[in-house]
């Protein structure tokens, strides 16, 4: 009777746990339709910010501080993008080694890092192996807003403004699907446009029209332009670099929650499996004591027939 009744004080112990993984579960799946509705609707937008200023930076000669590199590159200030809470499956192991070879790499290079981590998991880690954080936000991968992303790069925009630091990196996970997410690294400052015009093919097509990478440029040289092309730009970069910042949160937002209904989904899954086998394991446990059950009864109705003889 006592592994009977043990077998059956596990069954409703993970039957208790299936409950809650797929409440967790459900509740994911939820939060990520609306994370993924968010993504697809910021990423056209920022695509064509960045085709605008390409577009424009193409027939101007701006110069602007957020655009030109500084001349010796000795800091580099790294933003890492991680999860708030866990049970997300290997979201948050995946980006936090990104963001430790990235670290590495930096510095192997003979330049300084200054790291800056989104995520209390990210915070805890990085603490407890002593890598000092020089920036630590909390409490935004839940829902990621436009504001926080903004009070974020003007930190790191005025720091390089004030040539505190020389270039900034982030490194955040890239949704693809909800089973499917890619720990990716992007440089934020200086604004890689000038390496993107270089690397892309120009080519000419009557009437001034210029071809740049696989698309049209839509804006010509006679363009007149109220105010400047030059303060045109220089209110689009920041801009820019705000819709980049809240890009990567809400890829990451997208991105561990589709982790965590994987994951949950993966529990639940397994604790049908355990359930079922501890279920067959009970009967036949419980059969093996009515066999002995009946056995020891025949036997003692036998000594009593016998005895009575």
């Amino acid at each position: 009777m006592e592994v009977t009744r043990e077998i059956k004080n596990r069954i409703n112990r993970i039957t208790g746990t299936r409950k809650i993984t797929k409440a967790m579960e459900m509740v994911a799946s939820s939060k990520i339709r609306k994370a993924r509705s968010r993504i697809f609707e910021a990423r056209p937008f920022i695509e064509k910010v960045e085709d605008f200023i390409t577009d424009i930076s193409f027939y101007s000669t701006v110069s602007d501080h957020l655009l030109n590199p500084h001349k010796d590159i000795k800091t580099v200030l790294v933003i890492g993008i991680t999860a708030d809470g866990g049970l997300c499956g290997g979201y948050n192991s995946n980006i936090i080694r990104l963001i430790e070879k990235t670290v590495n790499e930096i510095k192997n290079e003979g330049k300084e890092v200054e790291l800056d981590i989104i995520g209390t998991r990210g915070k805890n880690y990085f603490r407890y192996v002593g890598i000092e954080l020089k920036q630590v936000f909390e409490n935004l991968s839940d829902h990621p807003k436009f504001l926080d992303a903004r009070e974020i790069a003007n930190m790191f925009i005025s720091r390089y403004a004030n040539e505190e630091i020389d270039k900034v990196i982030i490194c955040y996970t890239k949704f693809i699907n909800a089973a499917e997410h890619l720990p990716f690294v992007q440089q934020i400052l200086p604004i890689p446009l000038k390496e993107k015009l270089k690397s892309e093919e120009k080519k000419e097509f009557g009437a001034g029209k210029v071809q740049i990478g696989d698309r049209a440029c839509r804006i010509m040289p006679e363009f007149i332009y109220e105010p400047s092309s030059h303060e045109i730009l220089k209110s689009l970069f920041p801009e820019y670099i705000y819709t980049i910042v809240y890009m990567a949160l809400l890829e990451s937002t997208a991105s561990e929650t589709g982790a965590r209904m994987t994951a949950m989904k993966g529990a639940s899954d397994n604790a049908d499996e355990i359930i079922k086998d501890l279920t067959i394991q009970h009967h036949r446990v419980r059969q093996q004591q009515i066999t002995i059950e009946i056995a020891e009864i025949i036997s003692g109705a036998e000594a009593l027939t016998g005895k009575w003889v």
